[in-house]
Parts: structure tokens; sequence; C-alpha cells
């Protein structure tokens, strides 16, 4: 039993590990611009696309992901205790997303437009992508309840808003929120709502939506004339005229008023 827990831990945690990229140095952690943030590079498909294609294997029967599932499915929690922890766990990471950037001494790339911006295009995506899948694949859940267990929303969802943290602040904060949505994918196959391939799968579509999400940040700025509106504002205050102002008495002739100085 105590193995097969094991078992459970190490797949579980393994998106967190998958989740990086070259970004993560063995002596320091890189960490990109807002610029960079933007670019695609191929290498930034090899864990979500990994991690899909291994929740993709559990749907073959004797596949090593489909033992493990029926592992877990009989041998863990045979109780069948519920907790809906998963159901609040999962809006976390997107959550801190959001409003981090606005604690003292954090530093987000992007303002919170930006970042508003970048994590409705992640989520839409991640929703269309998910609710696709589920009702084309038709699995069903290990509870028997339904058949819409490929992907697992629940985790998609929760690690889309964790890559989403890493990539605006870094793995300094992203660990954290990897850490949460690891604890969303044990808690769907804890409460027997998926298989472990589902979990390992809606990973890896949530750090591909992510991702998207960024990609997408320039386009929707261009389009909509986000970076000129920017430019013409920052422009307009640096031009601002400077208004000195400052007040004088006149005692011999008992008069009082207010020089006012405008240097364009």
């Amino acid at each position: 039993m105590k193995r097969t827990l094991l078992l459970y831990l190490a797949l579980a945690f393994a998106p967190c590990v998958m989740g990086q990229d070259d970004t993560l140095q063995t002596d320091s952690i890189y960490v990109p611009t807002a610029s960079e943030s933007h670019v695609f590079r191929p290498q930034q498909l090899i864990a979500p696309v990994t991690l899909i294609a291994l929740g993709t294997w559990g749907l073959a029967d004797d596949s090593p992901i489909d033992w493990l599932a029926q592992k877990a499915r009989y041998d863990m929690n045979p109780q069948c205790t519920k907790t809906k922890a998963d159901e609040y766990l999962q809006y976390v990471p997107s959550g801190v997303h959001l409003v981090l950037g606005f604690i003292p001494g954090t530093k987000p790339r992007h303002n919170f437009r930006d970042r508003v911006l970048a994590s409705a295009t992640a989520h839409l995506l991640m929703s269309g992508f998910t609710n696709t899948v589920k009702y084309t694949v038709k699995e069903r859940r290990p509870d028997s309840s339904k058949r819409n267990s490929f992907f697992s929303g629940h985790t998609a969802t929760a690690f889309t808003g964790a890559e989403l943290v890493r990539i605006e602040y870094g793995w300094a904060y992203g660990s954290a929120a990897y850490a949460v949505a690891t604890t969303t994918a044990f808690l769907r196959v804890w409460n027997k709502r998926h298989w472990v391939g589902d979990v390992v799968a809606g990973a890896g579509a949530g750090i591909l939506c992510a991702n998207a999400g960024y990609w997408m940040l320039p386009v929707w700025k261009r389009w909509f004339g986000i970076d000129r509106r920017d430019e013409i504002r920052r422009r307009k205050k640096e031009n601002q005229p400077l208004v000195v102002a400052m007040p004088f008495y006149l005692n011999e002739e008992r008069a009082a008023g207010l020089s006012c100085s405008i240097v364009l």
C-alpha cells in the first residue's frame, strides 16, 4: 500500500518538474523579460505535449498509465471519503496570478490589464480545448457517474493558473502555485472523479493554454491598438508643462499676489 501511494505521489508531482523549460538553470533561475514571455519557442511544447501524450496513453487498456489508474481506483481511498477542497483549490493559482502584483515587493512582468488579457485568453482556450476532448472521447469516470472524464477540467484550470504565475512572477512563486495545482490533481483521483491519465493530460493542457495566453497578448494589443494608446499617453505625460507657483508679499506697497511660471 505504501509503495502504491508513493507511485501516486510521484506521478502527481511529475507535472511540476516537467513544467520546467530551458529558463531553469542548474546554478540560477533565469527570469525572462516581458517581451521574451510572448515569444513562442518550440521547447515550450515539450512538457505539455509529453503530459498530454502520457495521459492519452492511459486510455489504452493494459498500458502502464492504465495500470496505475486501476491501482488508484481500487487501492487508494477504499472508504471513498470525499473532500470538496479541489472544487476551490483549482481557482487559487489563477487568482494569485491577477492580484499578486499589487503586493509590495513583488515584480510582475505585466500590468494588471495585460495580466487579465493573458489569463482570459488562456482560460478560454483551456475551456474550449478541455470540453471538446471531454465530449469527443466520452471516457467514463471512475465513479461511473458520467462519460466526460478525459481531460480533467479541474486539473487543467489549476495548471493553467500555475503556469500563468510561473510566467509572470518566476519560479519563486510558480513552485507554490504548482504545488496547489498538483494537490488539486491528486484530490481529483482521491475523490474517484478522474483516472490518473485524466489529470496528467489535464496538467499538460493547462500548461499549454497558459503559454498560449501570453503568446496571444501582443496580437490583442496590436489588434485593439493598446500599445499605440499607451505610447500616446506616455508622450503626453512626458510633454506636460511644468507649472511653478509662488506667493509673494510687498511690505512697502502692502500688496500680496501669486507669481506663476509655466515652462513648456
